[in-house]
Order: C-alpha cells, then structure tokens, then sequence
C-alpha cells in the first residue's frame, strides 16, 4: 500500500519569498576565544553535537567514550559529565548507537540511535524509550517541548502522553508516505535515515536530499500548514556541490542527489535558520526563514575548521585534526580528519553586502 505525500504541492506554499545576495562574513579567528584544545586526547564529532547555551554546556561525543555522551562547560572546557548511551537492545539501549541529539526542556537530552530515541536525564537517568512509528531516523529536534523525527511528508512528534503526533502529510501507520512514481522504498527509507531538522516551539525545519526540491528546506508548522526556506542564488560557489549517491547496491540517479546533505540545519536565539557544513568555498548560511534576508558565511580556512552554531555575533567551531606531510617531490600536504581536537567561539568579520536586521547580532 502507498499513499501520496504532498511534496509537490510544498512547491506551490505562497507566500515563499526570492532569495537575493544579502549580507557576506567571514569567522574572524584574531577575534574569539578558546573551549577546548587538545590534541592527544579530543577526538570529537561536530555532526553530533547539542548545545545548551541557557545552562553553558556542549554536549558531544568523543571517541574517548563510544558508549556515553560528554558534557563541557562553554565557559572553562572542563569535562562536566558523561550521560550513557550504552550499545544493547535494553529498552534505554542503542542497537547501532546513538547519532543525533537535541536540548530537552529539562536540560536532559533527547538521543537518536536510528531506531529509537531516549530522553536522558541532565544527570544521565533514563526518562523514557520512544521508537518511532515511521521509518528510522537518526536526528531528532525539540518541538514544543517533546521529542520529534524526520519522516517522509513531514515529521513526528512524541507527545507527553506517549501518543504519536504527525506534523505534516506523514504516514505513520507502517506505510511509506511517498510521491507518485517517485523512488524504490528502500531509498526512500535512506533518505529519512539520512534528514536533518531543527526545530522552534512551533515548527520543524527539515532537509532531506530530494529529486524534486533538493535547493529547499521544507518547513512544517504544528497548526497544519506547510512551506519551504529557499537558499540563495548567488555566491554559494561549493556549498552544494554534488556529492554522488552514496548507497551500495542502488543504481545512479538521474539527477544530483545533493545539495542539503551537506549542510547541518540549527537555529540561533532569534529563530534564524543556520545551515552550516564543510566546504571549501563557503561554510554556509544564516538566514531569516521569514524574509529571506541572509547571512553567507565565506570559508578561506579550508577544512580546517567547521562552525556549527551561531549565539547573537559569536558562532561556535570546531577545529579539526590536521596532519602535515611531504610528498616525495617535496610538496607540503595536509590531511583532515573528519573529528576535532579543539573547539571555540569567534566573532564574524563583515567581507561585504547589508547586515540584515536580526541576524549575527544586528538589531
């Protein structure tokens, strides 16, 4: 059985607004200050991270503990505390380990390991078990106060209660919500497995590789409706460069699978969406969802750095493990790994264009 989604038809939500050349900054690295530095015992994820700017804690995992989450004061970089998140089939187990996280209202944690999500909490003590009634996910958001995923059409919401809550078109009676004549189910399952979101009190930002909108973040609202973010048109020079379909055993597509899978959504304490992620060119954007008044953030660093979150002017990033080494021609080479050694927090340096009001600390 298949039902029809209403993809398309996101395509259609008026009021989306043009997406012009606004506003372009650079991070200033003279400008900040240091987290963490350490480069013999950090071997940190910036793809899973929460940060908890109400209580100064950066919550990450570390291949120091493959079974826990560690907690760091933003203020000092002390380690605070490690929350488990033990590989089982317990009910406050992981199967495949955790991957996303997300602030709970409690200041616990809401942890994704694909098939299931715990509430965790600050202390590390198990609240509660969810699996989801849709196909897996491995990010999770705090909408409204409760635990949501990424589905196919939308997003699902644990309500206190227990019960399931769909936000958009979602099917979450076993079925796969998919578009007519659109792909297999089983890349259809991998796209859901692979979404990102970030979430408002009232709404969920979800980007998910899509022949159809893969320039779009796709916005669903708790009161029903429904819309799109687009990403400017200009000066985006690499920041969705195509990267190949990466699945084992599934034909080529037709068209570029990319865009959005690069770039990590969040958001900043005035509601902006940031997307942020490697690249060589530009490290990504901010963005009012309402007015398409943004922010690019232009990267000459490499990949030897990668911002992950934006507080009023400051913005937190992760520094990178870099090996330096000779070719036999005498070349100098540098190797990235896709882990940190360190982290800080730096200001943005203005390059050029018009700030926008409300974004990166303008009033």
């Amino acid at each position: 059985m298949r039902t029809t989604s209403l993809w398309a038809g996101l395509f259609l939500v008026a009021g989306t607004l043009p997406v012009h050349a606004q506003q372009v900054v650079e991070i200033d690295f003279t400008n900040g200050r240091t987290i963490i530095d350490d480069e013999w015992r950090r071997d940190m994820d910036p793809y899973q991270i929460a940060v908890d700017w109400d209580r100064d804690i950066l919550y990450l995992h570390d291949s120091e503990e493959p079974e826990g989450v560690m907690a760091f004061s933003l203020e000092t970089g002390e380690w605070l505390r490690t929350l488990p998140t033990r590989l089982g089939e317990g009910p406050f187990e992981f199967p495949y380990g955790p991957r996303g996280m997300a602030v709970a209202p409690d200041g616990g944690l809401y942890v994704a390991g694909g098939v299931k999500v715990v509430h965790l909490h600050q202390l590390g003590l198990p609240v509660f078990s969810w699996r989801p009634d849709v196909p897996v996910s491995t990010r999770v958001c705090n909408l409204g106060g409760a635990p949501a995923v990424p589905a196919q059409g939308g997003v699902v919401r644990r309500k206190p209660n227990g019960s399931e809550e769909p936000v958009g078109p979602v099917s979450n009676d076993g079925h796969f919500t998919v578009s007519e004549g659109s792909e297999p189910v089983l890349e259809t399952a991998y796209r859901i497995y692979d979404a990102e979101i970030a979430c408002a009190p009232d709404r969920a930002y979800v980007t998910m590789s899509y022949d159809i909108g893969p320039d779009s973040v796709f916005v669903y609202h708790r009161d029903g409706r429904e819309g799109r973010v687009l990403l400017p048109t200009e000066g985006i020079d690499g920041m969705m460069d195509c990267r190949p379909w990466r699945y084992a055993g599934t034909p080529p597509p037709e068209h570029c699978h990319v865009a959005l899978r690069n770039l990590v959504p969040s958001l900043d304490e005035k509601g902006n969406l940031v997307l942020f992620g490697f690249d060589s060119d530009v490290h990504g954007v901010v963005i009012n969802p309402e007015s398409g008044c943004h922010a690019l953030v232009r990267n000459r660093t490499r990949l030897h750095y990668l911002p992950v979150a934006v507080r009023g002017d400051s913005v937190l990033v992760f520094h990178s493990h870099v090996t330096e080494r000779r070719t036999r021609e005498g070349q100098v080479r540098y190797d990235y790994r896709d882990t940190a050694k360190g982290v800080s927090i730096n200001s943005f340096r203005h390059i050029s264009g018009a700030p926008c009001p409300g974004i990166l600390g303008h009033s």
